[in-house]
């Protein structure tokens, strides 16, 4: 009897580990951020270049006398490949690309916004990209909002603050199927000291 009970038991003791395994699968698949999440469409939104895969310097204060602040954009080109290779042409497949998202991090493991990196940005887009197509469009990834808030508020010439951010574009088929595509750059936010007298053309 005293051997069939700790049959028993042990069972009860595996099925519970068995439940707590698959809660935590369940936990974990809900917090998986949308972006990453397999997409049903045809085609894949790829991000080739980034900043043509240069780091940016980011100057908090431009000017001789530090006196304005200008925003930083670069060039992000997206491309629209098909899934299957076999796929010549497809209109209902074409991307339009609707949003982007710039999130900041350190290599330090500080990540709260508004005190170890900036808040992040969110932006909206206006750019059909057809089937084998490609595009390149300027995104700000750094708003001048940001130069005026902490972290950034706080560099001064002898400060030098290093982030990598990621840069996450949304869009969905002409077939109303959502795609995603991300990658990252470094971002060396400094006050360089620059003599200019006006922000960059962009």
């Amino acid at each position: 009897m005293r051997f069939r009970s700790l049959i028993h038991e042990g069972g009860r003791t595996r099925a519970g580990a068995l439940a707590a395994v698959a809660a935590l699968a369940l936990v974990m698949a809900a917090c998986s951020a949308g972006y990453v999440e397999t997409s049903e469409a045809p085609v894949l939104l790829v991000l080739q270049s980034l900043n043509g895969g240069a780091q940016l310097d980011s100057d908090v204060r431009n000017g001789e006398f530090s006196t304005f602040i200008c925003e930083d954009e670069v060039d992000v080109t997206v491309a629209v490949q098909p899934k299957n290779p076999t796929l010549v042409s497809a209109p209902s497949a074409s991307v339009k690309l609707d949003s982007y998202e710039v999130r900041y991090t350190r290599t330090d493991g500080r990540g709260t916004e508004g005190v170890d990196v900036p808040y992040r940005v969110t932006g909206t887009l206006t750019q059909v990209i057809e089937m084998n197509g490609a595009a390149t469009i300027p995104i700000e990834v750094v708003r001048r909002q940001a130069k005026l808030d902490p972290p950034l508020n706080n560099i001064n010439q002898t400060t030098v603050l290093t982030v990598n951010a990621q840069v996450i574009l949304f869009g969905k088929t002409i077939a109303d199927q959502r795609v995603s595509t991300s990658g990252w750059m470094q971002i060396d936010f400094a006050d360089f000291g620059d003599e200019d007298t006006a922000c960059p053309s962009n």
